[in-house]
């Protein structure tokens, strides 16, 4: 969904007047945007009747708990009684009974407005009649144009709050997608600065990387429960780019001598990153960064061994292909900030 256009147009039907469209379009994208409260604020101007209200709800609601939907249904229940109460009473039936709250849905307002609009207008006296009669009638029309007038305002009143409720959604939607560009774009330089490093320093790494990636936005139930072994491959093979195994016992930089084979990658990456990072803050949080995705990846191999339910090891994968890429750009970052300090010592 083009947010963008919608929003825009929210503002033109508000400009115009055209309040119903507006609250279409709102309700579009709270619905798109999974925005339960937002959703059942604005069906609820679309569908006065509690009856449809809560069968569009129910099926909009299915996955939150019963607190949740509470929550939703009293939350958006207080935003309309602000929205439709009156600082005053008007007619709202044929029996005469006076409210403070006026029962009407967007799409009734405009067609509610030139209907009393014309009644106001049809009201004039027959010609030809006596002074007694006409003075009466004038007094009679005088009552009942007072009081179309009054729902006449009414509506108006509710018609602007309704205005000023998308007009700050339209906002509230706009900033929010705003700040999500933010990290989104920075998530997306990560992801090309990684793929440039090993695009250039390794196929087999950056090629597994673009498998992983590729899974991740897949929909196929196969293709995801593919994304777990692929993240493993992925981590293994930046292992085996950075750390190549052995099956001699190598002195590590803590003393201890270790068979850095070919199962122990994630040893493998450890060994890496304590033999070239020096001790820094900012070595200190990579190492953290490496304990995070080795945890990450013992986790799915867990998983793997177990054999459990797809949607688990999807989910877990995903985390893992996330936080594999945040690790290896701020190791690019490291390793090419060597490289330039070593260049600039040999000058």
């Amino acid at each position: 969904m083009d947010y963008a256009i919608i929003i825009k147009r929210v503002y033109e039907h508000i400009e115009s007047g055209r309040v119903d469209k507006a609250v279409m379009d709102c309700l579009r994208i709270a619905r798109h945007l999974k925005d339960y409260l937002y959703t059942a604020v604005f069906l609820r101007e679309v569908y006065p009747n509690n009856k449809e209200l809560m069968r569009v709800l129910n099926n909009d609601m299915s996955n939150l708990k019963n607190e949740a939907q509470k929550f939703v249904y009293d939350r958006s229940h207080e935003y309309w009684l602000e929205t439709h109460t009156l600082g005053y009473s008007i007619a709202t039936g044929d029996n005469g009974e006076e409210r403070n709250i006026l029962i009407i849905g967007a799409g009734e307002l405009d067609p509610e407005l030139e209907q009393w609009e014309r009644s106001i207008q049809d009201m004039t006296i027959p010609l030809g009649m006596s002074e007694f009669d006409t003075a009466a009638f004038t007094d009679r029309y005088n009552n009942k144009k007072t009081q179309i007038r009054l729902r006449i305002s009414a509506i108006q009143n509710i018609k602007e709050r309704i205005k000023a409720r998308c007009f700050n959604y339209a906002i509230m939607v706009e900033r929010q997608l705003e700040a999500q560009q933010k990290p989104q774009s920075f998530l997306e330089r990560v992801q090309n600065d990684v793929n440039n490093y090993f695009k250039a320093h390794s196929e087999g790494v950056y090629t597994k990387l673009q498998k992983a990636a590729q899974l991740v936005e897949s929909d196929n139930p196969e293709d995801l429960s593919l994304l777990l072994t692929q993240v493993r491959r992925a981590i293994k093979a930046v292992a085996d780019y950075f750390y190549p195994p052995s099956d001699k016992k190598i002195k590590c930089l803590d003393g201890s001598e270790r068979v850095l084979d070919d199962k122990s990658y994630l040893n493998r990456l450890q060994e890496f990153l304590v033999t070239n990072l020096p001790k820094s803050s900012s070595g200190d949080l990579l190492r953290a960064e490496l304990d995070y995705l080795v945890a990450i990846s013992r986790r799915l191999n867990e998983v793997a061994s177990k054999g459990v339910h797809a949607e688990v090891s999807t989910s877990e994968a995903k985390q893992g292909l996330l936080a594999l890429y945040l690790f290896l750009y701020n190791v690019c970052l490291h390793l090419q900030k060597k490289s330039h300090e070593e260049i600039a010592a040999a000058e």
